[in-house]
């Protein structure tokens, strides 16, 4: 009996001893927790390329991406050494004096959206604004622009540009302690690799980390994905180190087997060590945009990690989800998504308008008009969004809160002085900013049936463009091509403003003649620069979304005239001609 009692226990002694006994695919410390190797691996990786960027950048801007997207964002249960956790704090505590403040984060912020309205414009440019042409472009821009610090990366040169007082470099005693604490870490990394047994193999050393950031740093993208091909095949650890298939896709991007080959390989060798991984978020994103035949499951399984993946300050990131969910009839998802941007003052005017898009797609009456109806009075929505969600309802009534805004924009004759001793009007069109403030391309056409006179405008930079910001509007010039004939102002204009958003003519009838400079005192609040005033007009009629609106004090009116509307489809033919 005793000899059986004996035998059990040792039977069960050795199968405790097995139970716990670590297998050669992970590692156990003494306190019996497990780490996946490869997990451990990218985790020192991930910390050797955050510090290799912030060296090579010496910029603050990408310090402090790095400082909040790797290194204070690294879930340091992954990491099984208190030395190695210990080197990550003094590095925190070094880096932490250098973040840009939050004021400069928001002039970032506006210049990442200032891009981002432009892709999306562009888009848009040369097709008939449909509802899914503007939910086509916002996932694609999203998509393409990828997160605010990839954006920032790749167009490194036009962020400096256009924020050159606000980029910051590293002075050399801080790049001195960095290099100390890097060298620090390589060490420490080294001394995990052998004390438990980790393969070797995936390790990347500073040297391959610093061709991989310099190699991304490079600005054309056939030199950069050349490098990166030979970085590869040269050194077969970057198979498993995730950032690197992400910028490999970037490089490639019009070759859509590449990078669905590049976002693959991304994905399978992926760890989640984050708390918050905004890449992941960007490949996710991108693998959706190029699935063409949809499995709406995993698509909605991909949507809630991007979503967990995110933080409020990824507007992006909750639109692309929000017009996806959309797209999928998921209405409550989507609709949670957008208005989270807007409840958190993110792009408003965008994401306003594709809400309001998606409940009007979506069958919600009441709801849309409860959008549209705060859209108006809302100073942060733009004046192109508000018209075109008008113009999707078509009712007046929606139009005529909209009167005042539209009657501002004004046209006079004038004759421009010292030009030529022959009277020939030159035609001013003044328009409020606002009614021009994205970062899009527009064009304006002069004309009735004797005259036809545009512009076409990339944005209010131009120099074409007379900007008053102390007078708060923009100021266009059609002049005579020609000063050999005296003209008299004409007793009928119609100007045209194209947008990607609108397509809107207005039409005015000569008012008063021959004013004079007695005029000045009333019209400089809102002529940009005087010139003797021939004649001014009046408003009589707007054509938008295909009818017809004749235009009072009192309001607007809808009045279906075929005639008309074939006529003004027919000039624009014939420009477009």
């Amino acid at each position: 009996m005793k000899r059986i009692l004996a035998i059990c226990i040792l039977c069960t002694l050795a199968f405790g001893w097995i139970a716990v006994s670590p297998s050669r695919a992970e590692v156990t410390l003494h306190e019996e927790k497990k780490y996946d190797p490869m997990e451990v691996v990218q985790a020192l990786n991930y910390c050797t390329y955050s510090l290799s960027k912030i060296v090579s950048y010496n910029d603050k801007v990408v310090l402090t991406f790095e400082y909040d997207n790797i290194i204070n964002n690294l879930n340091l249960n992954a990491i099984p050494d208190e030395e190695i956790v210990k080197l990550l704090a003094k590095l925190m505590d070094t880096l932490k004096d250098e973040i840009i403040s939050d004021r400069k984060r928001e002039r970032l912020q506006r210049s990442y959206q200032k891009k981002m309205e432009r892709t999306f414009f562009n888009l848009l440019a040369g097709v008939k604004v449909s509802p899914s042409d503007v939910v086509s472009a916002a996932v694609t821009a999203v998509s393409s622009m990828g997160s605010m610090y990839v954006n920032y990366q790749r167009q490194l040169e036009e962020y400096k540009t256009e924020n050159e007082l606000m980029i910051e470099s590293l002075g050399d005693e801080k790049l001195n302690s960095l290099n100390v604490i890097r060298k620090d870490l390589l060490t420490a990394s080294w001394s995990i690799i052998k004390k438990y047994n980790l393969d070797d193999h995936y390790r990347l050393t500073e040297k391959q980390i610093n061709e991989f950031v310099e190699s991304v740093k490079a600005g054309n993208s056939d030199i950069q994905h050349r490098r990166l091909e030979r970085l590869l095949r040269d050194n077969t650890a970057f198979e498993a180190f995730p950032p690197f298939w992400y910028h490999f896709a970037l490089s490639k991007q019009n070759d859509a087997d590449f990078v669905h080959s590049c976002l693959d390989k991304f994905l399978s060798t992926h760890r989640p060590i984050f708390r918050k991984d905004p890449l992941w978020a960007s490949v996710l994103m991108e693998k959706i945009r190029l699935n063409e035949t949809r499995d709406h499951q995993q698509v909605l399984s991909d949507l809630e990690e991007i979503i967990r993946q995110s933080h409020n300050a990824d507007w992006q990131n909750f639109l692309f989800a929000g017009v996806t969910y959309a797209q999928l009839n998921k209405m409550d998802e989507a609709k949670d998504c957008l208005q989270r941007n807007i409840d958190n003052g993110y792009e408003v005017s965008l994401n306003s308008r594709i809400l309001a898009e998606t409940l009007y797609e979506g069958g919600a009456q009441s709801e849309f008009e409860n959008i549209l109806k705060k859209a108006i009075t809302d100073n942060r929505i733009s004046n192109s969004d508000k018209l075109y969600l008008i113009g999707r309802c078509k009712n007046v009534t929606y139009l005529n809160r909209f009167r005042e805004e539209i009657g501002e924009i004004r046209l006079i004759a004038m004759n421009e002085a010292g030009v030529t001793e022959i009277m020939s009007p030159t035609y001013l069109l003044t328009i409020p900013i606002k009614w021009l403030i994205e970062d899009a391309p527009f064009d304006v056409r002069l004309f009735n049936e004797t005259i036809d006179r545009s512009h076409h405008f990339e944005s209010l930079d131009d120099k074409d463009l007379v900007v008053s910001e102390k007078k708060k509007r923009v100021a266009i010039k059609f002049p005579e091509p020609d000063h050999t004939v005296a003209r008299k102002p004409e007793k009928v204009l119609s100007v045209n403003i194209r947008h990607p958003m609108i397509d809107m003519t207005l039409c005015y009838a000569l008012e008063k003649k021959d004013i004079g400079r007695a005029a000045k005192t009333t019209l400089e609040a809102f002529i940009p620069f005087y010139s003797e005033v021939l004649g001014t007009y009046r408003l009589t009629e707007v054509l938008f979304m295909g009818d017809r609106y004749i235009f009072t004090q009192k309001g607007f009116t809808l009045e279906q005239s075929d005639g008309m509307q074939d006529k003004t489809t027919q000039e624009k033919g014939t420009q477009n001609q």
